[in-house]
């Protein structure tokens, strides 16, 4: 049985998965808090389990750190193998089988995207996960006029994939889930537990303070 799950939104999902969907839930609070416990009911009723799968990034800082740690920390316990994949991979695949352009809003001005294609319920990579600024015109596959775009940024900036492509056709606001994220683990290579580490987009708003700081005294 794998236990796949994900934080990307600071919320959080979580699945039993065994070549399809035993149980699904979403955390009902912050992830932080209610990842773990989601977790620990998963294991417990659909145990033995023989991996973990775990959405890496990008996405919310606190969230992914949370879903990295409990990775690490329950594959370290139980010797379990991992498989770490992208959000807007999961994203797509969870979508199943089309073309899909993934948009996952990064902060006001900026949003990652990225073009998968899946077929039979394999996904190809055709445009890995980049970040742009909203107000810049993005280097785009030749294929993303012939694709859906999907992700949350549709919901948070309903206006932004017509105006990078006038055109294109709007789906799913939805972003990642655990079941994108299980569908998705297959085809990634296990790693072991030490190996896994949130993909974040910057430092924490600490760290870049200190140094905006430091810049500021030097001259």
């Amino acid at each position: 049985m794998l236990i796949a799950f994900e934080a990307v939104d600071r919320i959080g999902s979580a699945c039993a998965y065994d070549g399809a969907v035993v149980e699904f839930e979403r955390c009902q609070g912050q992830a932080e808090a209610q990842l773990v416990p989601l977790l620990d009911r998963l294991m417990r009723r659909h145990g033995p389990v023989s991996a973990l799968a775990v959405a890496t990034g990008p996405g919310s800082f606190t969230g992914l750190r949370v879903a990295a740690l409990a990775a690490r920390t329950l594959a370290w316990i139980d010797a379990l193998p991992v498989h770490a994949v992208d959000s807007l991979a999961a994203c797509a695949a969870g979508h199943g089988d089309g073309l899909w352009w993934v948009l996952l809003p990064l902060k006001r001005d900026t949003t990652f995207h990225g073009l998968y294609e899946v077929v039979g319920g394999q996904v190809t990579t055709l445009q890995a996960t980049m970040a742009c600024a909203d107000a810049a015109n993005p280097a785009l596959h030749e294929r993303t006029r012939e694709a859906t775009a999907i992700g949350p940024a549709l919901g948070q900036k309903p206006d932004l994939a017509r105006r990078w492509l006038p055109g294109v056709g709007i789906g799913d606001a939805a972003g990642p889930d655990a079941v994108g994220v299980a569908r998705l683990a297959g085809q990634m290579p296990p790693i072991a537990w030490d190996r896994v580490l949130p993909l974040y987009h910057q430092e924490p708003a600490p760290v870049l303070q200190r140094a905006a700081a430091r810049e500021a005294s030097s001259t």
